[in-house]
Parts: structure tokens; C-alpha cells; sequence
């Protein structure tokens, strides 16, 4: 019996610490999850040959278009005679955008830091999701390639005139004035797949946080376009990709090679992805969250050439990068619409529309865990700096910061790209600590149970302990009042309980002799019990089986007003 009760303890001491353990690591494993699993995430996140991220990164699903508004002249006679340009948008014409990278090559090493590659864009025609056909109906919009030319007073400028009819395709693709058909200045010409560019990047296999971080561009660590260091330094990735582990307030760049200079983008709210809202996305723009702050203004001063003095607010001159690539045309960046920029701007248009921020504005909307860019939205606006310095034209008001047109880069992950990642990332994440809470619950209850029914078990044990002794003391401490002359066979003793006896007499005519009814006497009873009836039972019955006189054995028997009765067999 002792050694079975010592197994018992023993199988809910053991039972009890495998669940109490099984508690504490779970909890632990609660704790520290979130930290493990961004550990292991971020080393899958690196840019690797034949990892998951490489397929996504060297060719994305998700799908990138390109819409172009241009701007009408619709009062160029008037405008010649000194009248206000009135302007009317025509649009869109979307290009569904193929973009390529190719000529990757890693380092020979086991895991290499960089990776170099080459990429294009291809712009595919969407007719479906455009206003018309581009090639369809004339526009008059400024002529790109007289431009360069009117602050000279050069001759081909007065030949051909400031301005041009001609299709939209035209506009975007194959602009150029009748003396000089050999030469394309179209407003994309040059973007169509036909220069591609060659980068060099970080793969994050050492660093995650420089995952595609740009270190050379065309062979080149830094540019040579502006006359402050900073302003050449080359910064950030392409776009596709950010670093990992963001959170509003963060601040990143993207280094834009077409207007040669990395920009800086803000974390300012979050939003809900629009394919799949219970995916969260950070908001970030390129609006500083605090106008006031100084370091605003010298970001813009330091993209200001020596001798030019800088654009009016809101504008950004690209002339010194077309000009470090051979090309001269007074060209300057806006949000759509001049949003954010001087007004002076506007008020020498007739009846130019207000922008709209939500319409107009630039937002990049990224996953914060990953890094990963799931929408975009990228507005500028184009517009060319003409100024009548010439006799012909001289009626003509200005200087115009005449907008071309205004484009939109539009990219939004569809459902099945955000289910997978949905499915891969954020579902484990969300369910696995809510796994190991309930688990950890559990066992801390299964444990408590244990160690109750523990104590429970060895209370009882230590009662029964105690009553066993208690009883074989008192067994012990049982005396027996027979006489040693043989009895009759119709001898008989009765055992009366001693409270039975508090308040009785000796009954008179008691004899002594042989064949007599004998009587304990009130003084000395034969058997004095103290417990209940039922343990008077147990302990009299233990006795008298076991106890013989003069090779005479007794039987127990009991009265209904609960005496006991002990007869010779």
C-alpha cells in the first residue's frame, strides 16, 4: 500500500513540473516570438539567388501604369497677342509598364553583399483604361525643341514658331518640328526601353536595412549635375523595395535617376490596403510633416545652380540633368496642377483649375514589417519655362512655367498577391502567439489541478495514517475481563458500553456459577469503547478473531440498542 501511494505522489510531482515547464516556455516563447520571427524574416527578406524575394524583385507581379493628362492650348492666337494661355486637359492615355531587369550578376561568395543588374522600362498601350487613341485628334502644346532656343533669339525658334499641333502620340513619343525630322525630343522619347540603366545594390544578406540601397549608378558612387556634395550623393533604393521594420514618423529615400537626385519621403499615417483592408500599410510623402522646419529649405537650396539662383516654391529644375546628358530644354517639375507651389504661378493662367490633394499628391504606400512597396502613386507634372525675349513675338506675355502635361505611376498589389503574403506572413504572425497563449494557459490550469489534487491526495494519506494509528493504540489499550474456568456452552458475556453503564446499578442475584448469566461489572467492564458504533465494530470484530482462551473461541454479535454480545462457540 505505501509503495503504491509513493507512485501515485511520484506520477503528480512529475506530472505537475512537465506542465509547469511546458508553462514557462510557452510564456517565454510568447515574449521573445515576435523578436524570433523578425530575426528569421529578415534574413528571407535578402535579395539571394533563388530566394523568394529574388523571383518578386527581378520581375514584379505587381502590374505598374502609366497615365499621361496633357495640356491643350485652346487660345494660342490670343496668346500671341499678349492674352492669358487657357489650358484644357486631355486624358489619360495608359501604358501598362513591362519592367525588366536583366544582366543580373552576384559575387562569387557564398552570400553576397551586392548585386548588379541592368533595367529598362517597356510602355504598353492600354486602350481599355484610356480616354481615346493617342494617335487620334491634334493638341497644341509648346514646342519642346524651339524652347531651348528662345532665350538665344536663334533663328529656328522664330522659323518654327512656340508652339506645335500635332497627336498626343506625337507629344509623348515623336515630337519634333518639321526642319529637324532626324531628331526625337518627344516628352518620353528617350524612356521607352531604348536607355537602360545599370545599378548596383545592396543585397541586405549582412545589413537588412541596406536591402536595395543603391551603391553605384552607371558605374558612378555619386553624381556630378549639382554644386553642393550632398545634393550629388546617392541615396536610397530605386523604389521597388524599402528597408524593413518601419513605423510612422520613419523617414527613407529613393534616389529617381530621371531627375537625377534622391528624395525624401515621410511616414506620416496609416492606412488600409485597398485589396485587402485588414493588411495595414504606412503612408509616406514626400510633404514635410513640419513645413517650419529649416533643414525643408535646404534641401531645396541645395538643388539651386550657381548663376540661376532656384525656382520658385513648389518647382524643381531638371534642366542641369538633361544637361549632363547633352540635352538643353528648360524643363521643371510640379505636383499636378502647381499643388503646394507659388501661387504667382497659377494667377498668370486663365481659369486654371485648383488641385486636388488627394488627386494630385504623390503617396507610397509600404508594409511596414517587410519593407515591401504594395502601392504606389506617383504624380508629376511637366512644365517648360518660355520667356519672349524676341521681336516677332513681343506681344506675348510672360514668363509662363507653361505646363505639358502631368503623369500619374500608378501600382496597386492585387488579392492574390496580398493573400499570399497574407498566408505566409501575417497570419502566422497574428495566430502562432495566440497558440502558444492558449497552450500556455492550459498547462498553467492542468498544473494547478496537479498540484491540488498533490495536496488533496497526501492530506488524505496523512488522516488515514493517523486513524490507523489512533485505532491500533486503542486496540491495544482494549482490556479483556475473562474468567480462565471453562464456561458452559450456554455461557455468555455481554459488553455493554461504558456510557451504558454511567448510570446503572449492579443487578441483584448476580451469580457466580457455572451456567449463570455473569455481568461486567459497572466498575471493570469487559471491553471499553470509545469510539462511534461503527468503528466499536471494526475494532472488537478485529479483535476477537484473532483471540482464543483455553482453545474456546468467541463470537461478536450486537443488540438493536447498540450493545455488544459476546457468546462462547
Amino acid at each position: 500500500m505505501a509503495t503504491r501511494s509513493k507512485a501515485i505522489r511520484l506520477s503528480l510531482i512529475c506530472s505537475a513540473a512537465v506542465f509547469v515547464i511546458v508553462a514557462l516556455i510557452t510564456l517565454v516563447a510568447v515574449l521573445v516570438f515576435d523578436r524570433l520571427f523578425l530575426s528569421i524574416l529578415y534574413k528571407q527578406l535578402a535579395i539571394l539567388p533563388g530566394s523568394t524575394v529574388f523571383k518578386s524583385w527581378s520581375a514584379p507581379s505587381v502590374p505598374v501604369y502609366f497615365s499621361v493628362y496633357l495640356f491643350n492650348l485652346t487660345n494660342e492666337a490670343e496668346l500671341l497677342k499678349g492674352a492669358a494661355p487657357r489650358l484644357h486637359e486631355v486624358g489619360p492615355f495608359v501604358y501598362r509598364e513591362n519592367r525588366e531587369k536583366f544582366d543580373i550578376v552576384f559575387p562569387e561568395e557564398s552570400s553576397p553583399k551586392t548585386v548588379d543588374f541592368k533595367h529598362r522600362i517597356f510602355y504598353h498601350f492600354v486602350p481599355e483604361m484610356s480616354v481615346a487613341s493617342p494617335e487620334l485628334g491634334k493638341i497644341t502644346i509648346p514646342n519642346l525643341f524651339t524652347a531651348g532656343l528662345l532665350e538665344r533669339q536663334s533663328p529656328v525658334f522664330f522659323m518654327n514658331g512656340p508652339f506645335a499641333t500635332l497627336s498626343p502620340y506625337d507629344a509623348m513619343w515623336n515630337h519634333y518640328p518639321l526642319l529637324f525630322s532626324s531628331i526625337n525630343v518627344g516628352l518620353f522619347a528617350s524612356q521607352n526601353g531604348t536607355k537602360p540603366v545599370q545599378y548596383k545594390i545592396h543585397t541586405g544578406s549582412h545589413d537588412i536595412s541596406k536591402v536595395g540601397s543603391i551603391i553605384e549608378v552607371n558605374g558612378q558612387k555619386k553624381l556630378s549635375v549639382w554644386d553642393h556634395e550632398e545634393a550629388n550623393m546617392i541615396n536610397g533604393s530605386d523604389g521597388s523595395n524599402a528597408p524593413p521594420g518601419l513605423e510612422v514618423g520613419s523617414t527613407i529615400q529613393f534616389y529617381v535617376n530621371d531627375i537625377c537626385r534622391s528624395v525624401v519621403s515621410y511616414a506620416v499615417a496609416k492606412t488600409q490596403a485597398i485589396n485587402r483592408p485588414d493588411i495595414e500599410l504606412l503612408v509616406f510623402t514626400g510633404t514635410p510633416p513640419d513645413p517650419q522646419d529649416p533643414a525643408n529649405d535646404w534641401r531645396q537650396r541645395m538643388f539651386c545652380k550657381s548663376g540661376q539662383g532656384c525656382p520658385p516654391k513648389g518647382l524643381l529644375a531638371l534642366s542641369p540633368c538633361l544637361a549632363a546628358t547633352g540635352e538643353s530644354v528648360p524643363l521643371y517639375l510640379s505636383q499636378p496642377y502647381f499643388l503646394g507651389a507659388d501661387p504667382s504661378i497659377v494667377q498668370a493662367f486663365d481659369q486654371f483649375p485648383d488641385p486636388i490633394p488627394e488627386r494630385h499628391s504623390t503617396w507610397v504606400h509600404i508594409e511596414p514589417t517587410t519593407g515591401f512597396v504594395l502601392e504606389a502613386f506617383k504624380r508629376i507634372q511637366f512644365n517648360l519655362l518660355m520667356k519672349n525675349q524676341g521681336e516677332i513675338f513681343q506681344d506675348m506675355a510672360g514668363p509662363y512655367y507653361f505646363p505639358l502635361g502631368w503623369i500619374e505611376e500608378r501600382a496597386v498589389a492585387d488579392k492574390d498577391t496580398l493573400d499570399m503574403l497574407h498566408n505566409k506572413l501575417f497570419a502566422p504572425r497574428k495566430i502562432m502567439p495566440f497558440i502558444l497563449s492558449v497552450v500556455g494557459a492550459v498547462s498553467t490550469l492542468i498544473s494547478i489541478l496537479l498540484i491540488v489534487l498533490l495536496v488533496t491526495y497526501s492530506r488524505r494519506r496523512t488522516i488515514q495514517n493517523r486513524t490507523k494509528r489512533s485505532g491500533a493504540h486503542k486496540q491495544h489499550a482494549v482490556s479483556v475481563n475473562l474468567s480462565h474456568s471453562k464456561m458452559g456452552p450456554s455461557d455468555q458475556v455481554q459488553i455493554v458500553q461504558p456510557n451504558q453503564y454511567a448510570d446503572r446499578q449492579q443487578t441483584p442475584g448476580l451469580s457466580s456459577g457455572p451456567g449463570a448469566n455473569t455481568q461486567v461489572p459497572e466498575a471493570k467492564p469487559l471491553l471499553n469503547v470509545t469510539e462511534t458504533a461503527d468503528v466499536n465494530r471494526i475494532i472488537l470484530s478485529s479483535m476477537l478473531n484473532r483471540c482464543h482462551l483455553s482453545d474456546s473461541y468467541f463470537s461478536l454479535s450486537w443488540k438493536p440498542n447498540g450493545e455488544a454480545f459476546v457468546a462462547k462457540t
